[in-house]
């Protein structure tokens, strides 16, 4: 007797970093413990499932009678996190109910890539794998166990114009070069999300990325970059990368010297040596109030100097 295809998954990797990560961090912070026993939970579900989940009214109440604390509404709320922090698709979620990732996809995949079955297409989200993994123990158990190379978290994707990019990877480049998106600069790239293509966006932080902007000046930075595509009506990444080029040739000639002589230096009096100004205006966090009050240009073209000078 032929023996039963399965579907899910005898286990599943769980990163050694799963609790200091941002994600959990911020179910912790919000749920506390509670909140991340029913994340493990929940992402348990998934895979026994095999890589993707319905999320509906029996699901919610299996789960949450398994955590003492949780209730159906708790539940809900927690996947609803869940989905805004990039854990599941918000695409798939929101046209089918369906919990499931890029990653978890990948996953499954090279969990069972030694299966005799055809590789899935229900809810399969149409992205290259990263088939760069190592295999282990093949021959104790149909699932295999895999090593997974980890990005560098320095560098985002390069994009194209049919790259169909989704804002769950605009959320992850974000994530990679500088953390997880706070409750201020999440509003603000789901409002850029709504007027622009993905793939802009993400062209967007790729190069701040590229130009080593830090946390602190990511969100001023990448907003004068696509407050100034708007101006311009720029809407296609194709524009946006004719649009950036023009602006690096344009930096660059600025800067080329006129004639042999040598620039003189401009003297700049402190603030706290003008009449009736304090020394503590001298603070180095006083620069971050000068440069709100740029403008978009002058921003870009302020830190892309600052860069230049390292």
């Amino acid at each position: 007797m032929a023996r039963p295809v399965k579907e899910g998954l005898d286990y599943f990797p769980l990163d050694v970093d799963f609790a200091v990560n941002d994600k959990t961090e911020a179910i912790m912070g919000e749920f506390g413990p509670k909140g991340v026993l029913f994340m493990i939970y929940l992402l348990s579900a998934v895979y026994q499932n095999g890589y993707y989940l319905q999320w509906n009214k029996l699901k919610q109440m299996q789960l949450a009678n398994r955590i003492e604390g949780v209730s159906p509404e708790l539940a809900n709320q927690i996947v609803n996190r869940l989905i805004a922090y990039g854990t599941f698709s918000e695409e798939l979620f929101n046209s089918a109910k369906v919990l499931t990732s890029q990653r978890i996809q990948e996953t499954y995949e090279d969990a069972t890539k030694r299966r005799k079955s055809q590789k899935p297409t229900k809810y399969w989200i149409n992205a290259d794998i990263n088939k760069d993994t190592s295999v282990v123990n093949v021959d104790i158990n149909t699932q295999s166990k895999v090593n997974k190379s980890k990005s560098n978290k320095s560098k985002v994707n390069n994009y194209d114009d049919d790259a169909g990019v989704t804002r769950e990877q605009v959320i992850n480049d974000w994530t990679n070069l500088w953390g997880f998106p706070n409750g201020v600069a999440r509003p603000e790239i789901d409002e850029w999300l709504a007027e622009l293509k993905p793939e802009v966006i993400a062209y967007a932080i790729q190069i701040a990325g590229e130009h080593q902007i830090g946390s602190n000046a990511c969100l001023k930075y990448v907003r004068a970059i696509i407050a100034g595509w708007k101006k311009r009506n720029i809407t296609t990444l194709e524009q946006a990368k004719k649009a950036a080029a023009n602006h690096d040739d344009r930096m660059k000639s600025e800067r080329k010297p006129s004639g042999y002589s040598k620039p003189r230096r401009k003297e700049v009096t402190p603030k706290w040596m003008q009449k009736g100004a304090s020394q503590a205006d001298s603070k180095p966090n006083s620069s971050d109030n000068e440069q709100d009050d740029m403008s978009d240009e002058a921003f870009l073209a302020f830190m892309n100097s600052q860069e230049e000078a390292k």
